[in-house]
């Protein structure tokens, strides 16, 4: 919990930078907030689920109407609300490049005060506040679920897992299941059950089924073999399946790296950023890559390492995998 307290206090702070920002510098410190909130792996995937809620919001008229006096929330929820917000951030923070006076510019075609700094106040007061009274809360009721896929990468006990692994592989997959869900709930509050049954079958990891918004995760053993690519593709489909299952438009799959192959995944999002992530037939998926492989020699003295790729085509098509 200390992790979300900090930084439930530096979302304050960042707010409270903004709120007394210099009118000649709004802008410069719009930008500094986005390139902070981008660096923080929590925020983002806060931000990455709000934008799930209302897809089809009008950005342009929110944008229009903050400049000519009619402003009107298109949104209906405050994920919407956040979205929207953050989207004017992020262009404010794109614009501030050619044109540093483009904070207090639209600051003052919102409001009405003669003193620029006031109007810039109100702007953020008004405007920007709800995305971080957002943040703020959902830091604070709990912790994005790929911040804790982020931590559970470095965190799990490689060398006990692999030998429990060993000693039953036809069953190692529901090791490396039943940790990831321990690590779940005590990281992150998530609350997960073995093997639920959905009209599609068995998850391996679905979480508060009975509440609002079940968690769909599911994780697959990858040994470049019986349990390759194709095992892999199949099992990217089996969670959109649980996620239209349960009306979700989220899902989470842990791919378990049981060999010393480096494994390179596609992504719809920004090359190189993580998590990747695939969207199919309405559903977003993250693939969370864990190398579950204990090292058997220090890295300056392993060989290169051969690399299996996993493209875009092999998702669609999970028979030719």
């Amino acid at each position: 919990m200390k992790y979300q307290q900090r930084l439930q206090v530096a979302v304050r702070e960042r707010l409270r930078k903004l709120m007394t920002a210099p009118y000649s510098s709004a802008g410069h410190e719009v930008h500094l907030a986005v390139t902070w909130i981008n660096s923080q792996p929590a925020l983002r995937g806060l931000l990455e689920e709000a934008a799930r809620a209302e897809p089809d919001l009008d950005s342009e008229s929110f944008r229009t109407g903050l400049t000519n006096g009619q402003l009107s929330w298109p949104s209906r929820t405050e994920e919407g609300q956040a979205t929207l917000i953050w989207k004017l951030m992020q262009e404010i923070a794109k614009d501030e490049v050619d044109s540093p006076d483009i904070g207090w510019q639209i600051a003052s075609g919102y409001s009405m005060h003669k003193n620029i700094q006031d109007n810039w106040r109100e702007f953020a007061e008004d405007i920007l506040q709800p995305l971080f009274g957002y943040l703020s809360e959902r830091v604070g009721a709990e912790s994005s679920i790929l911040h804790t896929l982020e931590r559970y990468r470095t965190r799990f006990d490689r060398e006990e897992l692999y030998t429990r692994f060993t000693a039953d592989t036809a069953n190692g997959e529901e090791v490396y299941n039943l940790d990831l869900q321990r690590f779940l709930f005590l990281e992150g509050d998530h609350i997960t059950q073995a093997k639920p049954r959905s009209a599609s079958g068995e998850a391996d990891l679905i979480g508060d089924l009975d509440g609002r918004d079940p968690l769909v995760c599911d994780g697959k053993i990858f040994d470049g073999s019986s349990r390759g690519k194709g095992y892999l593709v199949k099992g990217l489909h089996q969670v959109v399946k649980y996620a239209h299952d349960y009306g979700q438009h989220t899902a989470y799959l842990v791919i378990y790296n049981i060999t010393d192959k480096l494994l390179e995944l596609p992504t719809d999002g920004t090359p190189g950023a993580w998590p990747p992530y695939t969207e199919l037939s309405g559903v977003r998926v993250y693939f969370v890559h864990v190398r579950v492989l204990p090292p058997t020699t220090t890295a300056s003295k392993a060989g290169k390492a051969t690399r299996v790729t996993l493209t875009r085509d092999d998702l669609t098509n999970p028979d030719a995998a």
